[in-house]
Parts: C-alpha cells; sequence; structure tokens
C-alpha cells in the first residue's frame, strides 16, 4: 500500500501540466482619492485580477516587479472597470 502511493504521488507530479507564464499586462489604474486607494488592473494569461493598493503606498514599477515574481496577492476578476 506504501508503495502504490509513492507511485500515484509520482505519477501526479509527471502527469501535471506545466503552464507557460506569460508577463502580467497592466491594464488601468484608477485612483479613488476619497477612499485614498489605487485599483490596478491586471491581464494575465487572458484572465483578469486585480489589486486595490490601500493607501496608494507603492509605484507602479514597484506593483510590476511584485506582481512579476509572484509575491503580491491578486484577487480575481475587476472591481472598478476600466
Amino acid at each position: 500500500m506504501k508503495y502504490f502511493l509513492i507511485l500515484a504521488a509520482v505519477a501526479t507530479l509527471f502527469s501535471a501540466r506545466t503552464i507557460t507564464k506569460e508577463r502580467p499586462e497592466l491594464i488601468c489604474v484608477k485612483n479613488s482619492k476619497s477612499k485614498n486607494t489605487c485599483y490596478y488592473n491586471f491581464m494575465i494569461n487572458g484572465v483578469e485580477y486585480q489589486f486595490m493598493d490601500i493607501g496608494c503606498r507603492y509605484s507602479r514599477e514597484k506593483i510590476m516587479e511584485k506582481v512579476e515574481a509572484g509575491t503580491i496577492a491578486l484577487g480575481k476578476d475587476w472591481k472598478v472597470p476600466c
């Protein structure tokens, strides 16, 4: 039974699809002065993602670096349309 589980785990690893990492595209940035929030809309592999920067602390370049590195949490869909 132990060997079967190990074999199943190895087979799962080898059968997993590789995802082609595409460079994220910054579609638009909206600033809400009343809430002091910046909304960033991204398109990655044809899927819409968004990031809200409360306090507008980061520059566009810093946000792009973090998105490309994968160290920032992105939400699905856009909260603010472009």
